[in-house]
C-alpha cells in the first residue's frame, strides 16, 4: 500500500512540475537576410561537434510547462548561412581540424560556437514561450588556433498565441534569426577579419 501512495505522489508532482515540449528554433533561413556588402574572400570552418549536435535543452514555458529543443543541431542551418553571407566559402566540422583538414580545405578562419539560450511566457494557459533569447558567443581563430576575434550576440524574439498557434516555435524561430543576423553583421565588420 505505502508503495502505491508514493508512485501516486510522484505522478501528482510530475504533473504539477510540468511537461517539456519540443520544439524547433530553426525557422526559415529567408529570415536572415543578406549583406549589402560582398562576402569576404576567405574560407571558413564552421565546427559543431556531435556531442554539441546531440545536446538537448530545456527551458521554461507558458501554463508552468516547459519546452525541449537541440540548440546546436537547430541553429547548425542558420549559422551556416549567415556565415554564407560574410565568408565566400563555408564548410562544416564535426572536430576542431588538424593541419591536414585545414590544408586540404583551404581554411582561413576555424569559428566555433557556444549557444545559451532562455525562455519565458507570463500565459498560464498555453506552454509555448512567447519570449526566447539565444545568445552565440563565437570564436574565430586562425590555421596556427590562435585566437582571431570573439563575438558576443543576443537575438530576441517575441510572439503571441494569435501567431504561434500554428508554430510552437516561433519566438525562439525569430530569436535565432536575429541572433544569427547581429552574428554576421558582426563578423563582417571585424577589423581582424578584414587583412
Amino acid at each position: 500500500m505505502t508503495l502505491i501512495r508514493m508512485i501516486a505522489a510522484a505522478s501528482v508532482i510530475a504533473a504539477l512540475s510540468g511537461c517539456a515540449h519540443e520544439i524547433s528554433l530553426t525557422g526559415d533561413a529567408s529570415r536572415i537576410p543578406a549583406l549589402s556588402t560582398q562576402p569576404l574572400d576567405k574560407t571558413v570552418g564552421l565546427v559543431i561537434t556531435d556531442d554539441d549536435l546531440s545536446k538537448e535543452v530545456i527551458t521554461p514555458g507558458g501554463g508552468g510547462d516547459k519546452v525541449s529543443y537541440h540548440p546546436y543541431h537547430d541553429l547548425e542551418l542558420p549559422m551556416y548561412v549567415g556565415l554564407g553571407h560574410v565568408f565566400k566559402n563555408v564548410t562544416k566540422l564535426k572536430r576542431a581540424p588538424d593541419a591536414a583538414t585545414i590544408q586540404a580545405k583551404h581554411l582561413d578562419y576555424v569559428i566555433t560556437p557556444t549557444i545559451k539560450t532562455t525562455s519565458s511566457s507570463p500565459s498560464l494557459l498555453t506552454w509555448p514561450p512567447t519570449d526566447f533569447s539565444v545568445t552565440l558567443a563565437c570564436t574565430v581563430t586562425d590555421p596556427g588556433g590562435q585566437t582571431v576575434t570573439t563575438t558576443d550576440v543576443t537575438g530576441t524574439g517575441h510572439a503571441e498565441f494569435s501567431q504561434f498557434k500554428h508554430n510552437f516555435g516561433l519566438a525562439g524561430q525569430l530569436a535565432t534569426a536575429d541572433a544569427v543576423t547581429r552574428l554576421q553583421s558582426a563578423l563582417a565588420t571585424a577589423p581582424e577579419l578584414q587583412k
